[in-house]
């Protein structure tokens, strides 16, 4: 069934006046024929009364059974048509009539298959009168005085059918106007029981970027809406984090490129000052050429954030990877930054651990992660790569020997731009651990420090196997 409109209140309404008009009518329907049996029981316990009287007035006289009526009983009897009939008749002579027939020879016919028996030599059926009225007929056969009697009476049913008749417009308009009166109750009360959520829904409407502090009252809006109110307002808190983020982005972003390109421009200004010599130009074209390499390694960074916020690696067909191969990869790229800081990096992991991912991702999380461990590390110190399985995960440990992270900043680290104190003056973008994040919780995995001021970092990764059963490994190109 098709509903009328996609209202709630409209579709409570429509069925609450569906099921009404059922049950009322189906209420009426049963009331109408339970008084149509009533007052037909009633007429055939009438015809049954009358049948003892005049049984009981059947007598012999003179050798000839007779019936004589009394004034009282004989009256209703005595009008032409008056809707009270009766008949005795012995084989095929007739006894007695009542007036009110008008015509001896008449007789009540019964419908075909009309008649029903009742008891021995009894039968009642609804045949039509003189009038040719409905008339309810009661026929008994009577044995007496070594005869066989027929006693017909008949009892008009016009006054009964017109009470019939009566009772049912009366139950037509009570139930037409119990419906419209229980619809109008209902349409008053759902439109008050839905007032609250009208409200919550205006105060969703008045939410936007500009506002998205606001919050809406859980434990003010009804108990129904509650639950709704709180998910909304995580909902909200989580888009609110959104935009902040965004807007910090930006803001650093901004910050960030600004330095290098002021600095480019000056220097652009003061060679075109004067005529420099050879030396300068060189000096000016280096200086230039290095802040344009951490615009370009900002630009990157700002790049690999947007495709992931983006759900980039979701979109992307996830194949077993080793976790061997990342990492050498990765350090492979390192080498020359290893070098310059005299920092030995070790990897022990070998080439059963498998991860669903896409090895560019996880390569360039792992170099990320890597090159923080270098770039913070003392000279001559050391980054230990281990993984070690745990049910149908990996646990992948990356330790460093380096200046370590004070404890206010374990919490931050991980945020865009975020640059702790301590290295301030250490080249970099503050971007590299939150591309790292990304790109760990976006393959279902989670990433934590441990760490100490003087003695170094310990970052744990965790991902699940691709393969848990360590079964079907593939061969490692």
């Amino acid at each position: 069934m098709t509903l009328p409109s996609r209202s709630i209140a409209v579709r409570l309404v429509f069925w609450l006046f569906l099921w009404t008009t059922v049950v009322m009518v189906s209420v009426g329907g049963i009331l109408y024929h339970g008084i149509g049996k009533m007052l037909m029981s009633s007429v055939d316990r009438t015809l049954h009364s009358k049948l003892q009287i005049i049984t009981g007035l059947l007598h012999e006289e003179n050798g000839k059974v007779v019936l004589e009526l009394s004034e009282i009983i004989a009256g209703e009897y005595v009008i032409p048509r008056s809707g009270h009939y009766y008949k005795v008749t012995a084989g095929n002579d007739l006894l007695a009539a009542s007036p009110s027939l008008a015509n001896d020879d008449f007789d009540f016919s019964a419908p075909p298959n009309a008649a029903s028996a009742n008891r021995l030599g009894e039968s009642t059926f609804t045949g039509t009168g003189p009038a040719g009225e409905p008339v309810r007929v009661l026929r008994y056969q009577h044995a007496a005085f070594g005869k066989t009697f027929t006693i017909t009476l008949g009892e008009s049913l016009v006054d009964s059918y017109r009470g019939v008749a009566a009772y049912k417009g009366f139950l037509q308009l009570v139930v037409s106007l119990s419906i419209l009166f229980l619809c109008a109750i209902a349409w008053w009360i759902i439109s008050r029981t839905l007032r609250p959520l009208k409200a919550f829904s205006a105060t969703i409407e008045r939410i936007t970027d500009k506002n998205l502090s606001e919050r809406i009252d859980a434990k003010a809006t009804a108990k129904e809406l509650a639950t709704l109110a709180s998910s909304f307002n995580s909902l909200l808190d989580r888009l609110h984090l959104v935009f902040e983020s965004q807007k910090r982005l930006v803001a650093d972003a901004s910050h960030e490129l600004k330095t290098p390109l002021s600095v480019i421009r000056t220097q652009c200004d003061v060679i075109s000052l004067r005529a420099r010599s050879p030396e300068e130009y060189v000096e000016a074209v280096q200086t230039i050429s290095s802040y344009a390499c951490k615009m370009t390694r900002l630009i990157n960074d700002l790049l690999s954030l947007a495709r992931l916020d983006s759900g980039f690696i979701s979109t992307q067909v996830l194949t077993p990877v080793s976790l061997r191969e990342c990492f050498d990869e990765a350090i492979g790229t390192l080498r020359q930054l290893a070098r310059e800081k005299e920092v030995r990096i070790s990897s022990s992991v070998d080439g059963t651990f498998f991860v669903m991912a896409t090895k560019a991702s996880l390569v360039e999380a792992f170099k990320n992660l890597l090159e923080n461990c270098v770039r913070y590390n003392r000279d001559g110190g050391a980054v230990t790569v281990s993984a070690l399985r745990e049910g149908k995960q990996v646990v992948l440990t990356i330790s460093d020997t380096g200046m370590g992270i004070a404890a206010p900043d374990m919490e931050k680290i991980f945020e865009r731009f975020y640059r702790a104190p301590a290295v301030q003056g250490v080249e970099g973008t503050g971007l590299g651990l939150s591309i790292v994040k990304a790109v760990i919780e976006a393959l279902s995995g989670k990433i934590t420090v441990q760490s100490e001021p003087g003695s170094g970092s310990r970052f744990s990764i965790t991902l699940p196997l691709a393969y848990p059963d360590q079964t079907n490994l593939p061969a490692e190109s």
